[in-house]
């Protein structure tokens, strides 16, 4: 019976450590964070909406964001327009006006001398995850 006992618990053994290797053999790759905005990050985490009179920003991260950076790029070869804020909570919302964007030279950013081509924003949460969303001003 002993016999019987052994080569039972050495079947067993053998098909529980074949099967733990299965999963290690196999050639699906896992999955990604697909690239929704630029960075591969989920686009919702920060909510960014554009007109000629504002530029809206929502923190939908679930965490406060820190060091979050606006960017207008605009058609042709000027320097972009950019305002910072320093934190956000979440669920936060902050209308921006054109006026607080500013470039290199201290220039404010007017709609009625800059065509804006993109608006971009970057972030990051209270634990170092980064953010990243750009979207076509909307016209």
């Amino acid at each position: 019976m002993t016999l019987f006992l052994r080569r039972s618990l050495l079947a067993v053994v053998g098909l529980i450590s074949a099967a733990s290797c299965f999963p290690a053999c196999s050639t699906a790759k896992p999955p990604e964070a697909g690239a929704t905005a630029t960075s591969g990050v989920d686009a919702a985490a920060i909510g960014l909406e554009t007109s000629d009179l504002y530029v809206q920003i929502t923190n939908n991260a679930g965490r406060p964001l820190e060091r979050v950076r606006i960017t207008i790029h605009v058609v042709g070869n000027s320097p972009p327009f950019t305002t910072t804020i320093s934190r956000m909570e979440n669920g936060e919302k902050r209308e921006l006006s054109p006026a607080s964007f500013r470039s290199n030279d201290g220039t404010t950013f007017s709609p009625r001398f800059h065509r804006a081509r993109q608006v971009s924003v970057s972030a990051a949460d209270i634990v170092g995850k980064k953010y990243e969303v750009a979207k076509p001003w909307k016209r």
